[in-house]
């Protein structure tokens, strides 16, 4: 406990209760010459790329000063990258910007104190829950693991009671804010232009993929879910998203020293829009541009999803699927279980047959209830037109195999072996199913004799395409000659 000088009035003479700093302050802010502000936008347009970038257009309405004049352009992202900033105005080809500030110091407690360290505070002592109505002189000498002040001769640590400062320091902000200081020769009402690039803000695909009973056909629905966390709101934006693998700069993706922000995520879906609204697609460049047919509000810190398309009566085929099968001695198992696959033609003849961004396929099927339920997931990348679908759900509970290898014996003239297989193949299921089993090989190999069709794949593999009955066993056996 610390006594506080004799000169202070009768509540503060007595020992003060180490706590926190009440969060009060008296503030004064100063006018900047000319302020823009989110209220002054006319369009927006927001662009957002697949890995973390967004490009922000937009246009305000300003009223510029003659001559040189300052311009604080605010209600921009905290996680903008200032060196992308373009400004123009298409109706005074005489306003110039040649000097742009990106100031991030934001106004908080700490930061604000920190500012007056050497400087004079007031002080409102409190005790007893009252407060006092005349403040105290001090001097804030420190603000590093609490607060430390100066009042008359006395050191004082431990300050119980609200702060106030005189005004606002010219370089803290209450937002990041672009400063610009331009020359204009014309003091007529304009729309600038301005572009920026952004992080924080990035979009993935998701798919919904619904197996009917046979698991023969199915429907897609496809949404975006869009993610902004670059600090900023866009009101009735113009929404655009680009699919595909943009490179970025390093320049682009370097970190500037700001304090970090804490997010609080929102979910919200189109479904309750007046009318649907619907993304048009179009090829941009090497890549694709998709384009909501009317505007919608980005909020800040916010995870929005709207519907991309819908798909019915999709072709699909189930495999069970044996790769990397156990058969040297010593390796072999009781029994493996079989991955499950789904694969679908991505074609117009198969009622699809367009772009699929990258993202998340989900695969659901309606159980004796009706009730959907997930049966796996699986990313998939960038996807064009024509090009099959491939998606693991995860490892059946009834299909199994285990395999050996049955002899081996080298060639008596040259250099090589032939060796034999055997793999069996259990069905334990009540209905039919077809089983993919892929054999792996390296060097100069041919499979010489087989009980069953197979397709030499490449140069390290072939598979074979086998039906299993229900509660069926099957036994594979294939001889392989490696020249060596």
């Amino acid at each position: 406990m610390i006594q506080i000088h004799k000169a202070l009035n009768s509540i503060a003479r007595k020992t003060l209760v180490f706590t926190f700093l009440i969060p009060m302050f008296a503030l004064q802010s100063q006018v900047p010459e000319s302020v823009s502000s989110e209220k002054d936008r006319k369009s927006v347009s927001v662009t957002v790329y697949n890995q973390g970038m967004g490009l922000v257009r937009e246009s305000r309405l300003i009223k510029p000063e003659k001559g040189d004049f300052t311009l604080r352009f605010e209600d921009v992202p905290s996680q903008i990258l200032p060196q992308t900033v373009r400004v123009k105005s298409e109706e005074n080809k005489s306003l110039t910007v040649y000097e742009q500030n990106y100031e991030f110091d934001l106004i908080s407690q700490d930061r604000l104190l920190e500012k007056y360290v050497g400087k004079d505070v007031t002080l409102y002592p409190k005790q007893k829950g009252l407060q006092q109505t005349n403040g105290i002189k001090a001097k804030l000498i420190s603000n590093k693991e609490g607060q430390i002040y100066q009042i008359g001769d006395e050191i004082v640590m431990g300050y119980f009671g609200r702060i106030s400062v005189p005004e606002l320091p010219d370089n803290l902000y209450s937002k990041p804010t672009l400063v610009w200081k331009l020359k204009n020769e014309n003091e007529k009402e304009q729309l600038l232009d301005v572009s920026y690039q952004t992080q924080g803000m990035s979009w993935t695909a998701d798919y919904n993929l619904l197996l009917d009973k046979a698991e023969e056909k199915a429907t897609i629905a496809s949404w975006i879910t869009l993610n902004n966390t670059s600090g900023a709101r866009f009101e009735n934006a113009t929404l655009q998203l680009v699919a595909g693998k943009v490179q970025f700069a390093e320049e682009s993706r370097q970190e500037y020293a700001r304090r970090p922000i804490h997010y609080k995520t929102a979910m919200m879906r189109s479904d309750m829009a007046t009318s649907a609204p619907v993304f048009e697609q179009e090829n941009l460049s090497e890549y694709y541009l998709y384009t909501l047919d009317q505007t919608s509000t980005i909020g800040s810190n916010q995870t929005k999803q709207l519907k991309l398309f819908q798909a019915e009566d999709i072709g699909i085929k189930k495999y069970f699927v044996f790769e990397n099968l156990p058969m040297n001695d010593g390796d072999e198992k009781q029994f493996n279980n079989a991955s499950v696959r789904y694969i679908f033609k991505n074609t117009k003849k198969n009622n699809l047959g367009r772009a699929l961004p990258a993202g998340v396929f989900r695969v659901f099927k309606a159980d004796s209830k009706g009730r959907q339920q997930l049966l796996g997931e699986e990313n998939i990348d960038h996807t064009p037109e024509n090009e099959d679908i491939r998606i693991k759900t995860g490892y059946a509970f009834d299909v199994v195999a285990n395999g050996k290898r049955v002899s081996q014996e080298l060639f008596k003239l040259g250099k090589g072996d032939r060796t034999v297989h055997s793999a069996e193949f259990r069905n334990r299921k009540k209905e039919e199913v077809e089983v993919r089993f892929y054999s792996q090989h390296w060097g100069d190999w041919t499979i010489t004799k087989s009980s069953a069709k197979f397709t030499k794949e490449s140069a390290n593999r072939a598979y074979f395409d086998l039906l299993l009955k229900p509660n069926e066993t099957l036994t594979l056996d294939y001889t392989v000659e490696t020249k060596y």
